[in-house]
């Protein structure tokens, strides 16, 4: 289990997703969300499995993205990892109820049918998507208009993120939550932790 008593013992678990110790943070991190609420860590995802869902979408998943299914599974990050049955175009969610989904601008539906969702933010009804061609990381709020946000360039800013958010609890001094937030926002700037996490 991770340890923290200052700011300097939070583990930033990699600069991009394949470096040379990003397996070995990483999993100190998942290994220490899992023993502190007491969960089973999840098996890694097939490529039969991966391609089967990319077969589904018509589209390939962020090479990034398969590499994590692919060592940790649908991990507990800190935040929700949809389940492959769930992951989806956003633009599919309402299709046979539109009147209960939202009222998209102009701006969100340029972007509208490229994005699949692949993660809730907390299960308040907020996801993450990426874009079927750039492979970008889109926010999508359910209170804000535009409701679709590009967020990050890619998903190793997503996933370090949590990681480091995750870290929150695994320590009894409240300043924890100040230093997580200020390691994130030197890495994706303020108006992206304030658009994630408020």
């Amino acid at each position: 289990m991770i340890e923290i008593n200052k700011k300097e013992d939070i583990l930033i678990p990699f600069n991009k997703i394949g470096d040379a110790d990003w397996k070995i943070n990483t999993q100190k991190i998942i290994e220490s969300i899992a023993d502190n609420f007491g969960e089973d860590l999840k098996e890694p995802i097939s490529n039969e499995e991966i391609e089967a869902l990319e077969t589904k979408l018509g589209t390939a998943l962020p090479e990034n993205l398969k590499l994590f299914y692919q060592t940790f599974g649908i991990a507990e990050i800190g935040e929700q990892l949809q389940d492959f049955q769930e992951v989806d175009w956003i633009k599919d969610i309402w299709a046979n109820a539109p009147q209960y989904g939202p009222d998209f601008t102009e701006q969100d539906k340029e972007i509208l049918p490229y994005l699949i969702t692949f993660s809730d933010y907390l299960g308040n009804g907020n996801m993450f998507c990426f874009h079927s061609e750039t492979k970008e990381i889109y926010y999508y709020d359910h209170d804000d208009a535009p409701y679709l946000t590009k967020i990050f360039d890619n998903v190793d800013y997503y996933f370090k993120g949590c990681l480091i958010f995750a870290q929150n609890d695994f320590s009894t001094n409240r300043e924890i939550d100040n230093w997580t937030e200020e390691i994130v926002i030197d890495l994706v700037g303020e108006k992206t932790v304030k658009k994630w996490r408020y």
